[in-house]
């Protein structure tokens, strides 16, 4: 079963930071998970929320502001005088940093309205990092479409946020021959589990926080999970 810390070791440092990810490395983390959206500009930077007040200082949406802008905002100071001063990533400073044998789960985060080439330029970007074991994700599973349609081979990972009637129904629908699902886990059940088995799909769920949970998902049969906490892998 493999951890995957969630936005790097969140629960020990900013989310979606470089210290987050090398407290990860530290930690032992062999799968890491990161967000990936688009400045204006086109460049692709780590941050999960759409909004900049939750993790920074400046409002707004990510996309308003061009990288220059960006990469001068305090995104660590939220979580702890400690971290004063640490900056938003961009995703070529974190390929740089996570060692090609790690696997790097980047959630592509794109809404539909703006129609952001943010799938294509993350994609450009990788093609530049052969031998890296990648697993893209993402809720928009338009974006997917567009991953599998470029490259057949690459690893995808659907997520999901409901508890979906017949989800091996809608997951054959989409052809995107996914690698894993990866549901909330408050919607597991091991029959779930075993329905994705039984079309080679593996299951990694998010975000489990306790060794109780943990502990839970791992009776289900989880090929993986996603925690800010990959002590718990222990």
């Amino acid at each position: 079963m493999t951890l995957y810390a969630h936005r790097g070791a969140s629960a020990h440092a900013p989310e979606n930071t470089i210290p987050s990810f090398k407290k990860a490395l530290e930690m032992g983390a062999r799968g890491i998970e990161l967000d990936v959206q688009l400045s204006a500009d086109g460049i692709p930077v780590v941050i999960h929320d759409f909004f900049l007040n939750k993790t920074t200082e400046a409002s707004g949406m990510v996309r308003s502001l061009e990288w220059k802008e960006i990469s001068k905002l305090d995104a660590g100071s939220w979580f702890g005088n400690d971290f004063r001063g640490t900056g938003i990533p961009a995703l070529e400073d974190v390929l740089a940093l996570i060692p090609r044998d790690v696997c790097l789960n980047i959630e592509v985060k794109s809404i539909s309205l703006f129609q952001e080439p943010t799938t294509r330029i993350v994609l450009d970007m990788l093609e530049q990092e052969g031998g890296r074991d990648i697993l893209i994700s993402s809720f928009n599973h338009n974006c997917l479409k567009e991953v599998r349609e470029r490259d057949p081979e690459m690893k995808i990972g659907i997520l999901t946020g409901s508890d979906m009637i017949d989800f091996t129904s809608y997951v054959k629908s989409t052809g995107l021959n996914p690698y894993s699902l990866h549901p909330e886990a408050s919607y597991l059940t091991k029959e779930y589990v075993d329905k994705a088995h039984a079309e080679g799909w593996k299951v990694m769920c998010y975000t489990v926080n306790s060794p109780d949970a943990a502990e839970l998902v791992g009776r289900c049969g989880v090929d993986g999970f996603f925690s800010d906490y990959p002590e718990l892998i222990q």
